[in-house]
């Protein structure tokens, strides 16, 4: 071998170990890449209050319309207002079906839950003294009231 291959090679050699040392070098820097995927974001604190106080409305709220008006008598604290004075002289019952639970927004006092809609269906009498059914729809149902934060959740109370 002549004297200019012996230094192409030993060159060639020394190249190699600089590649190796350099990717092993290069590939200790890099963080591993992680063995599964990165854990869901924890929710912050005002989404969990948010969907705490929801889910304590819509199950006051379902009371509510479970409970109807019996002889008139309409439930307290839930946002129910009926006008049946004008075609009722008297009311012996009224259900009521909830086709959209307001949605709850928190404020610095409380919150106010808005945009539900309420089917009431009222028995009675009319104001001619014949028995009479009237159904009345709103599409604005809303309630507001007091929201505590509590160890688990929001403790709410519907004025």
């Amino acid at each position: 071998m002549t004297r200019r291959a012996k230094w192409i090679l030993g060159g060639a050699a020394l190249v190699v170990v600089i590649v190796a040392i350099v990717a092993i070098v290069w590939s200790t820097a890099r963080p591993a890449p992680e063995a599964s995927a990165s854990p869901a974001p924890t929710p912050t604190p005002s989404i969990d209050l948010l969907a705490s106080a929801q889910a304590e409305v819509d199950e006051h709220l379902e009371q509510c319309a479970a409970a109807g008006a019996p002889d008139g008598v309409m439930p307290e604290a839930c946002g129910i207002r009926i006008p049946w004075g004008t075609e009722f002289a008297a009311v012996s019952d009224a259900r009521f079906r909830i086709e959209r639970m307001p949605e709850v927004s928190l404020t610095d006092d409380g919150f106010v839950a808005q945009g539900g809609e309420l089917i009431a269906t009222v028995t009675g009498t009319g104001q001619d003294g014949a028995p009479r059914t009237e159904t009345y729809r709103t599409q604005n149902w809303s309630v507001r009231g007091d929201a505590e934060r509590t160890r688990t959740g929001v403790d709410i109370t519907v004025w």
